[in-house]
């Protein structure tokens, strides 16, 4: 019986090894999905290409949602949590200013919204 408590105690250690890394794994893919969107919509905002604007923008703010819910869920990580949110209110605000045709201010915008991810980075981003 001890031995077999042993190899269980052994499985689950090693599941939960198996689960982090895929986890982790997750959240590397997220970044990188979040910066190539975000070099979509600069592109686009600097072509005045509202659809792809729009669209980009919209895909941000759902991608900041679940950045912002895996730090939730993490805890002590309340910097990037309102980093995150800030983030989903810049998306929003691009939406709102590519609708208005407002390029100027989508500009402005995006670029609070890389420096927003470049400060998350600072604190969070694992080397």
């Amino acid at each position: 019986m001890h031995k077999l408590t042993i190899a269980l105690a052994a499985s689950l250690v090693l599941i939960g090894g198996v689960v982090r890394a895929a986890d982790a794994e997750l959240d590397m893919d997220l970044m990188q999905t979040i910066e190539d969107t975000n070099k979509s919509l600069s592109s686009n905002i600097a072509t005045q290409n509202a659809q792809g604007s729009t669209a980009d923008a919209r895909e941000l703010q759902e991608l900041f949602g679940k950045v912002e819910a895996h730090f939730v869920s993490k805890g002590g990580a309340d910097d990037a949590v309102d980093l995150s949110r800030k983030s989903k209110e810049l998306a929003e605000s691009i939406v709102k200013s590519v609708a208005a045709k407002d390029f100027n201010t989508a500009t402005d915008s995006a670029t609070t919204l890389s420096r927003t991810c470049r400060t998350c980075h600072t604190f969070y981003k694992k080397s």
